[in-house]
């Protein structure tokens, strides 16, 4: 099961195939060219079906990453096409590969080059890989009373995971059921927000959502591996572990399933958002021009996948006297504003700084009648009076 391998391994190592055959200078006896065993590529092919890609878990053939096949005699070369030329686990599949084919009678030498796949390519893989699951949880589906608020940024660092515990926290204030989803793979950080680092509970199959220490159920990648542990998967296995915490996750169908989304616009902020089509974006931006631009982008993307843009948040908006109560808007700018013109949506919230809520193990949650809290409560009455129309579920 994906989420519960995760080991990484490397080995081996690759040659060049241009490089392999310039090396090739001598020239074969004829005799004993024609009492060797003839290698076809067909034989070549049927042998790479042996062949996994060690984080897919299918055959390189069925991958189609098997992209020429060139034959010398008692030598073979073969070109891969790899997800991207940065593939972390390209020395195994190449060693894999020799291995292998080195075992079909008559090859003696083998040369395996890498190449990339195109955008494509890689849709198709991915199209293919989520093929292969069941269907989603009922919670993410059209006819579910459940709503999806994804919470999307252009970038980090402007507290995107931190809007989305304290709206999770503001919608139960306001009676609301709320899970939440951490979406954010690469940088997931909802476990040591909320406190609670334990692995999941998985019975027969079915994995359980944490209930942290302030209440909130949510699951994360971060619960699934050590503690420090960098997750280098590449983005079809970073969906495919995505559709399965939305598939196989007792979603107990709440109000409201908050998702912390990937910040940006790359593969898998996006494939999150075309796998929920009936999710609804708030976008996420600090005062400053450059992150407003980048998460007007953001919510361009949403807007692209057929997501509805249902407001902007603008946190860090401005820190208030200690002595006279002002707004200092220590980052200047009006990013909020620009944000929801060109998305042509609405703020919905402006967020103050206060200093002693750190985000460190348990501590992210804005105390409940602070003025940060009070801004996060409008937010939730807001998002929660919108009258969103469901399909009705079919029988």
């Amino acid at each position: 099961m994906l989420l519960t391998e995760l080991a990484f391994a490397g080995r081996g190592g690759s040659r060049g195939v241009a490089n392999w055959f310039r090396g090739r200078n001598g020239r074969q006896d004829d005799g004993a060219a024609s009492r060797a065993p003839v290698v076809d590529e067909a034989s070549v092919r049927t042998a790479l079906r042996d062949v996994r890609d060690p984080e897919l878990g299918r055959d390189l053939i069925s991958l189609n990453m098997i992209r020429d096949v060139r034959i010398d005699g008692a030598s073979v070369a073969v070109t891969v096409a790899l997800t991207t030329a940065g593939c972390p686990m390209k020395h195994r599949i190449s060693g894999d590969i020799t291995d292998r084919l080195k075992m079909l009678e008559g090859v003696e030498d083998v040369a395996v080059d890498f190449g990339e796949m195109t955008a494509q390519d890689r849709q198709n893989l991915m199209v293919s890989l989520h093929g292969e699951a069941t269907e989603l949880a009922p919670a993410f589906t059209e006819e579910s009373k459940t709503r999806v608020i994804a919470v999307v940024s252009g970038k980090g660092g402007v507290g995107k995971s931190t809007v989305a515990v304290n709206l999770a926290a503001a919608l139960e204030r306001a009676g609301k059921s709320v899970e939440i989803l951490d979406a954010d793979v690469y940088g997931s950080s909802i476990p040591v927000m909320l406190g609670a680092l334990e692995k999941p509970n998985v019975v027969e199959g079915v994995i359980f959502p944490i209930e942290s220490p302030t209440g909130l159920k949510f699951i994360s990648m971060g619960n699934f591996v050590s503690e420090g542990q960098a997750i280098i998967w590449r983005a079809p296995i970073v969906n495919k572990a995505l559709t399965q915490l939305m598939r196989d996750v007792y979603w107990d169908e709440p109000d409201f399933i908050v998702v912390d989304m990937p910040p940006g616009t790359g593969d898998v902020a996006l494939t999150v958002a075309q796998m929920i089509p009936k999710a609804e974006a708030l976008v996420v931006t600090t005062p400053q021009a450059d992150a407003a631009r980048v998460a007007a982008k953001a919510g361009k993307m949403a807007v692209q996948a057929h997501l509805k843009v249902i407001g902007v948040v603008e946190n860090m908006a401005y820190a208030e006297c200690p002595d006279c109560g002002k707004e200092l808007r220590i980052f200047g700018g009006n990013g909020g504003e620009s944000v929801a013109t060109e998305l042509a949506s609405k703020i919905l919230g402006r967020i103050p700084i206060q200093p002693d809520a750190s985000g460190e193990p348990g501590n992210a949650l804005y105390e409940e009648g602070s003025a940060p809290a009070r801004a996060f409560d409008e937010v939730a009455a807001s998002i929660a009076a919108v009258k969103v129309r469901k399909k009705l579920r079919v029988l």
